[in-house]
């Protein structure tokens, strides 16, 4: 098969994506890995993890080898159109499909760990959904995700690369009032793609490997663009989220996006619905809105929003 490159990463100056919100649950016990081989995986979109449990630090990552299978009862914890492609949410798997090894290339090693992982056929061609926990000891900034794909013949299929919606809006402590995203130690990050090229046939695949670009910069932590009364309405064949977006900075913002992922009840994303405008959010203002659609609400969703600021 010929090998096809798929690179989206790049960051944009004072695009930030911010804290993603949700009700996580108490980790549980440990979770088990998924499938024999070997392999790695990556994500794109990322949020700081809420509305589901992830492994523990050090837990599941879906590494191969022969002990595997079911996830254990542990918990982990834009415009386009969201699916349920992850299958059942009740189920308790945090890497699908199983058996697909998806582990990190060596050498990439820098705190970000992928502890749960969504690849799937949806209406219009495979989707990918991931969930990353910053394992480190300090914030990753402008975090992003490159996955490859690497067929039964050992032979590289394509690669994709995304941004991770990431933990939480942070300001470098430079004295410059650059924000930047970053994802803070324990958090958890978000990435989803819904337009993989289409002749990735899922089955032929061997394995996956992903990679995590980021870099450590001293920032300090802002809480100022927060997201509430989110709710699920039926429209049509699926069902969208609503909400409200708070601007707590004291400059304006601009250009809100929020991206939401359903999860299942170990927390692994099942598709994504996002909503945006073209708008401007003086300080102190609110920005209400309506996402796509998802076929599949899981049990929780996670909730990422993203704003411009001005430099």
């Amino acid at each position: 098969m010929q090998s096809k490159s798929f690179l989206v990463i790049g960051a944009v100056a004072l695009v930030l994506p911010l804290a993603c919100s949700g009700s996580p649950r108490d980790v549980g016990a440990g979770a088990g890995g998924n499938g024999p081989g070997s392999g790695g995986d990556t994500s794109s979109g990322g949020s700081s993890a809420s509305g589901g449990a992830l492994p523990p630090a050090g837990g599941a990552t879906n590494s191969g080898g022969a002990g595997g299978g079911e996830a254990g009862a542990g918990s982990i914890g834009p415009e386009t159109s969201g699916g349920g492609a992850g299958g059942d949410p009740g189920e308790a798997l945090l890497f699908v499909p199983e058996g697909l090894s998806n582990t990190e290339l060596d050498g990439q090693e820098g705190g970000l760990t992928l502890v749960a992982f969504t690849l799937a056929q949806g209406a219009t061609g495979p989707e990918l959904y991931a969930a990353v926990r910053n394992d480190g000891e300090t914030p990753a900034c402008d975090p992003g995700m490159i996955v490859h794909f690497i067929d039964k013949a050992e032979q590289l299929v394509t690669t994709w690369g995304g941004g991770l919606r990431s933990g939480q809006l942070y300001q470098l402590s430079d004295g410059s009032g650059v924000i930047i995203p970053c994802v803070a130690p324990g958090e958890i990050a978000m990435a989803a793609s819904t337009d993989l090229p289409g002749d990735i046939a899922i089955e032929e695949l061997g394995y996956l490997k992903h990679e995590f670009p980021a870099f450590t910069v001293d920032v300090v932590p802002l809480d100022a663009i927060t997201v509430s009364g989110v709710e699920t309405v039926r429209r049509g064949a699926g069902s969208a989220y609503t909400g409200t977006l708070e601007n707590g900075l004291d400059v304006a913002v601009s250009d809100p996006e929020i991206t939401v992922f359903p999860v299942n009840r170990v927390g692994r994303p099942l598709g994504v619905a996002t909503s945006s405008a073209a708008a401007d959010i003086p300080p102190g203002g609110t920005w209400t809105f309506e996402t796509t659609t998802v076929d599949d609400l899981g049990v929780d969703h996670v909730v990422c929003p993203t704003v411009s600021a001005p430099p």
